[in-house]
């Protein structure tokens, strides 16, 4: 057995790392010595879990001054004892508990839904008490964040860098060293050891600095986080033959496309100079730069000049976008699906500073609004259909509710269209539901929900900055309580540095960005919503039919016989009432393939 002597905080500290059978003994001595509660952690081959390539390597067990590290690589009684320990220690620490339960999950077949009900993540507490990114002025969320301010920084910079040593002395990359180094590398062992160790610590930091009235809220996004993490577990069926003749489709567009750019003398696409050096031939001057001083040639700026008629603008659009579709999502789509052809999204629960939800891997956020082609490349289970569940202006009827505003209310009570509410308001009594104005007067409730002004408005619509104002101006006319509503908010923030949610949850607001106050607590109130909703959907045992969480919406895969009933009973489920409000939500049925729900809103 070797084991590692150092120090974290001027402490010492020991891991001890299994090298034989005989070593076991001792192992299980000190888990039984430590039943109470223990950190887990795991080393793997990578982050692709659901790989067929995929293994897992090491898994540690530890407190604050002492770990164990067990090679489970090596099958047999050291991936028996592991599994045990696993079932056995009664609470149990992570960072990032949703990764490390799936590993289990796949590798060892311990079910998450064994080992959730005790665990504590320290990731979630971290968002508790300070949801920015480093970025942004937080932090931090990461293991080494966390540890370099509240632990440690010379452990954080040294031992939590081990990885990168390793990978240059190996000549390798971070990326791939952990397939390649040795199951005995005194480095890599030192490094999984003390990462027990340091979520130990970080515990006890976290948990007296999680705010009082957010307390509440820790239980709470464990529970969210766990029916996410059998989401990503369920995945989702990928139609293959279909999506390899789009990526061919893709790639004969992106060709086509670049021919004809090229033909105007530009070699590539993608390259801002050669596209910045047409423009200029052909007398397009471009006024705005990049922060180095560069021209700036952006989409905005492309799609403009193809709209008034620029043939070699719209080939470098169509070419751009055609590459993208192709090797960002559809190329990927394939590469990543399992042996069962299912693709597993990353869903991460607290994502923003708000708590709003992100995917990736599946960006189904981010996919283009109301566009059926990369949709269709997931699909129902077979005999199924898929649904889609959503609350209808979610995030409108949500700051009702907080505005306490009397005139929204009352028109979501009487089922009035507050797009029209706000274009009659600016333009007169003459606005009709399919005019212009009306289309405009949706742009500027949404702009106001998200703190944006005239400036935003005239941008979005191409109206004249005038004219947008006094269509932001109808809307304070029409609603005037949600202008005095923002602007408490903002003297909130300004006052504490942050806003306090409903449900509890602290949203830092930036000084120079006070305004966005409104937009954080809605957002976030309107997550909380949909993330409430998820507990209730997983109470009722829907979760095994749930395949992603969309902002407001949630997407299932059910039996086609039992469809509309479905979509009803989940609609059901998911509508709340907040005050005087009503979140209704509202439930679609499709075909087998994600994409029909959009085929038949534009037939």
């Amino acid at each position: 057995m070797l084991t590692h002597k150092t120090k974290v905080d001027g402490q010492d500290v020991e891991i001890h790392v299994v090298q034989t059978e005989d070593d076991l003994d001792m192992f299980s001595e000190f888990i039984a010595s430590n039943i109470g509660q223990l950190s887990v952690d795991s080393e793997t081959t990578g982050l692709d879990i659901y790989s067929s390539r995929f293994k897992i390597r090491l898994v540690q067990f530890g407190h604050a001054t002492e770990a164990w590290v067990v090679p489970v690589e090596l099958g047999g009684a050291f991936e028996d004892i592991v599994i045990w320990a696993l079932l056995t220690v009664k609470k149990l620490i992570l960072q990032n508990a949703a990764y490390d339960l799936q590993v289990f999950d796949q590798t060892l077949g311990v079910k998450q839904e064994e080992l959730w009900p005790k665990v504590t993540d320290t990731k979630i507490l971290a968002h508790l008490i300070d949801p920015r990114p480093l970025r942004d002025g937080g932090v931090g969320h990461s293991l080494v964040d966390l540890t370099r301010f509240h632990i440690d920084a010379e452990i954080a910079d040294n031992v939590k860098g081990l990885m990168k040593k390793l990978a240059h002395d190996e000549g390798s990359t971070v990326a791939n060293i952990w397939k390649k180094v040795a199951l005995d590398n005194e480095d890599y062992t030192l490094y999984a050891g003390m990462d027990v160790i340091l979520t130990s610590r970080l515990l006890r930091k976290l948990k007296p600095l999680v705010p009082a009235d957010s307390k509440k809220l820790v239980r709470y996004e464990h529970e969210v986080a766990e029916v996410c993490s059998y989401m990503v577990r369920t995945g989702f069926l990928l139609d293959v033959p279909y999506s390899e003749q789009l990526s061919q489709d893709l790639k004969y567009e992106e060709q086509a496309a670049a021919k004809i750019a090229f033909d105007f003398g530009c070699e590539s696409v993608n390259s801002p100079i050669e596209v910045h050096k047409v423009l200029d031939a052909y007398g397009v001057k471009v006024t705005a730069e990049t922060p180095t001083g560069k021209p700036k040639i952006d989409d905005d700026l492309l799609r403009k000049l193809a709209a008034e008629g620029s043939e070699f603008a719209q080939a470098v659009v169509d070419a751009k976008k055609a590459g993208k579709w192709r090797k960002t999502w559809v190329d990927t789509f394939i590469k990543t699906a399992d042996s069962e052809r299912r693709c597993h999204a990353s869903i991460n629960p607290l994502a923003a500073r708000t708590a709003r939800m992100s995917i990736t891997g599946i960006p189904a956020q981010t996919l283009p609004a109301g566009d059926s082609k990369i949709r269709k490349c997931f699909l129902a289970e077979p005999g199924h259909s898929i649904v889609s569940v959503d609350y209808q202006a979610q995030e409108l009827r949500v700051l009702a509710h907080l505005s306490g505003d009397r005139n929204m209310i009352k028109a979501f009570a009487d089922g009035e269209d507050l797009h029209l509410i706000t274009a009659r308001a600016a333009f007169g009594e003459h606005v009709q539901k399919g005019d212009k104005e009306r289309d405009i007067g949706k742009v500027v409730n949404f702009a106001r929900v998200y703190g944006g002004g005239a400036a935003v408005v005239a941008k979005q619509t191409g109206i004249d900055l005038v004219t947008a104002k006094k269509v932001v101006d109808g809307f304070d006319k029409a609603f005037p309580e949600v202008k005095v509503y923002s602007s408490e908010l903002q003297k909130e923030g300004l006052r504490k540095g942050f806003i306090t949610t409903p449900t509890g949850r602290r949203v830092p607001v930036d000084p120079a960005k006070s305004y966005a106050a409104l937009n954080y607590i809605v957002q976030s109130t309107a997550r909380d919503v949909t993330a409430a909703a998820l507990l209730r959907l997983h109470e009722a045992k829907v979760t095994p039919f749930l395949r992603l969480p969309i902002h407001d919406e949630v997407l299932l895969s059910v039996p086609t016989e039992r469809a509309d009933a479905a979509a009803a009973k989940v609609a059901e489920i998911m509508t709340v009432k907040m005050g005087k409000v009503t979140l209704e939500a509202e439930g679609k049925v499709g075909g087998n393939s994600w994409g029909s729900l959009y085929e038949e809103e534009k037939e």
